[in-house]
């Protein structure tokens, strides 16, 4: 079997920067294990798989890490709506996920504007080998969002985020309930409203470039915390990357950024 696949940046408007997601196209469906071993193959941290409905202009698209499959992944969308938009020449793209969430985009110019869920957030008491793990001493406020399983920890200022190290092996050992967790800040700065780093040792990531998913409830907490339903955000990882969001209502958020194709082959399998 020959599959059409792609690596794609995503929210980054130059190579070698954003987040790299694995794109296969595929024409037949194809075993879980089978894509879970591509995306080994691939060892990026999400590649995603796309096949289109023949009944109308919908993708199924599931999303692997290098170790397990996750139910929502926001680069890859990103990545997989380039590739629709761009690549296949169509003007709107609509994407089912493996458990029914509907995700659709459509272009002007570079910028891919994308609708993704907006998750609640709920207060959330840290445990201190967490904090020890994660080198920190002091938060202003931590929540957890349900449907990603992940925790939100605001600490104070940008320097602070920058020279974070954590010691992932205990971080992994912190918690049994976390699938990831999310360091954000306010920014002082005109060009974003925050930003933010994120961590997945759990599911074999231990830093994740920039991820889409985090702000379905970065979103929620800056615009209640700022009281904004505009936003822009950057990502502090070493590649970095950015977006924009605007709060629709309470179960849609509308994200804007960029891709960038940067490679293009077949893979034999």
């Amino acid at each position: 079997m020959q599959i059409k696949t792609y690596i794609i940046n995503a929210f980054t408007d130059k190579p070698f920067t954003g987040n790299p997601a694995g794109v296969c196209l595929l024409d037949i469906s194809i075993d879980a294990e089978t894509m879970l071993n591509i995306a080994a193959q691939l060892n990026l941290s999400e590649t995603a798989f796309l096949l289109k409905n023949k009944e109308d202009n919908t993708y199924h698209i599931r999303y692997f890490s290098p170790t397990t499959e996750v139910d929502f992944c926001g680069h890859a969308t990103l990545a997989s709506s380039k590739l629709v938009l761009e690549e296949l020449s169509k003007e709107k793209v609509e994407l089912v996920t493996k458990k029914g969430l509907k995700l659709s985009a459509n272009k002007q110019g570079e910028v891919i504007t994308m609708i993704f869920p907006l998750y609640e957030v709920k207060d959330y008491t840290v445990d201190e080998k967490l904090l020890s793990a994660l080198g920190i001493k002091e938060y202003s406020s931590s929540k957890f969002g349900r449907e990603s399983g992940c925790l939100l920890i605001e600490i104070a200022d940008k320097e602070t985020l920058l020279n974070l190290s954590p010691n992932f092996t205990e971080l992994i050992k912190s918690s049994n309930e976390l699938r990831g967790l999310v360091v954000t800040t306010k920014s002082e700065e005109d060009s974003y409203d925050f930003y933010s780093r994120a961590f997945y040792p759990w599911i074999g990531i231990n830093e994740d470039p920039v991820t889409g998913s985090s702000f379905s409830f970065l979103a929620t907490f800056w615009s209640n915390k700022l009281d904004k339903t505009t936003l822009s955000a950057f990502q502090l990882s070493k590649r970095g990357g950015f977006l924009d969001m605007k709060i629709l209502n309470n179960h849609q958020l509308e994200v804007q950024s960029q891709a960038q194709i940067i490679m293009k082959g077949v893979l034999h399998i």
